[in-house]
């Protein structure tokens, strides 16, 4: 069996780490395709694998309207995923991002992987069209492609996350706080996203105010993807972008812009704020926040709320173990994500 992955985004690697490992080991002949993608490349070298990185030059263009440079890079995208496929007779693509398309070119079927609602990328309904099946979590509704769903009881985080899977590692955050005083993290990100158009997220003047509420109580790195003046570039966390879940693991409190990240925070048992005009809308993220409280989210006009929630957290002295007692109720709930995957790709039938 040949399988081609095609990844955009370093936590689509996580996601399929365990899978393509698994697969390689039983014999099945896996190829890997990305485009540059933060630090996506990176993570796929420090894991020994061979690829092909077909936009080494990135997917953005400066100087251009995101709409502008993303509709461009996707024809770009389709050409070189065209040229790519033709060297070789696949029997199944996996992908979140352009492959269905070439699926549909070429007869292969292609499994899309999605966890947000379609109202919330709507650019990716032709890739829901084309592809032949959707892997998604249960709580994500995909509307009239609901028939092509091929669903799973969990999150895409907990095909890296699980316990089974996880191990946290306290010598990471040694490196970064030897004096083993409480600490909290803090994610921004660029924004540049097509699905990112004229949301705002957690800008400098907003990064300030939560460093402010925070700092009385412990040390506070930020994770950036941006740059950022001076006073905020002192708290920047420099590590291996490989161990970040360990630094997330033992974080007393995790607020970002990201979506993913802040997903993994509250699986991994660390409360988690996100701030982003989306909430309210992702299943995933309302289920997490609703049914399990691991999460809080909040919307642009609603900062002073979360900081307010921040304030009243900060100072609880059980904390962690309370969001640790969150995370079995949840666990206790969901499948193995990984197993299914594997199951799935290895013995694919298109339903």
């Amino acid at each position: 069996m040949k399988i081609l992955f095609f990844l955009v985004h370093p936590a689509k690697f996580h996601l399929f780490k365990h899978p393509i490992n698994r697969l390689r080991s039983k014999g099945v002949d896996v190829d890997i395709a990305i485009v540059t993608k933060d630090i996506l490349e990176e993570l796929i070298k420090q894991e020994g694998w061979d690829y092909v990185n077909i936009f080494p030059e990135g997917r953005r263009i400066q100087g251009l309207p995101i709409i502008v440079g993303t509709l461009i890079n996707f024809v770009k995208t389709l050409w070189r995923l065209f040229t790519l496929t033709g060297k070789k007779k696949y029997d199944l693509f996996v992908t979140d991002d352009s492959l269905p398309i070439i699926g549909k070119l070429r007869g292969i079927p292609t499994i899309f992987f999605i966890d947000n609602e379609l109202t919330t990328v709507p650019e990716y309904e032709i890739l829901l069209k084309t592809a032949t099946n959707v892997l998604a979590p249960e709580s994500v509704n995909l509307g009239k492609y609901e028939s092509k769903k091929i669903s799973f009881k969990g999150y895409k985080e907990l095909a890296y996350l699980h316990p089974d899977y996880f191990k946290p590692d306290h010598s990471v955050v040694e490196k970064i706080n030897p004096t083993g005083e409480k600490y909290f993290l803090l994610r921004v990100v660029s924004m540049t996203a097509s699905h990112d158009r004229g949301i705002k997220g957690l800008t400098d003047e907003r990064v300030r105010q939560i460093i402010a509420v925070l700092q009385p109580h412990g040390k506070v790195f930020i994770s950036g993807e941006r740059d950022l003046p001076a006073d905020l570039e002192q708290h920047r966390l420099k590590i291996n972008p490989r161990d970040i879940l360990h630094v997330i693991y033992y974080a007393q409190l995790f607020v970002s812009d990201s979506g993913t990240m802040s997903s993994e925070a509250a699986l991994l048992g660390t409360p988690a704020f996100m701030f982003h005009d989306f909430i309210g809308r992702l299943g995933v993220m309302v289920e997490k926040e609703k049914k399990y409280g691991l999460m809080f989210g909040y919307n642009n006009q609603q900062f002073d709320l979360m900081l307010a929630k921040i304030q009243d957290l900060v100072v609880l002295p059980s904390l962690k173990e309370e969001w640790k007692k969150k995370v079995e109720v949840m666990l206790s709930e969901q499948q193995d994500v990984t197993a299914f995957m594997i199951d799935l790709f290895e013995n694919y039938k298109a339903r």
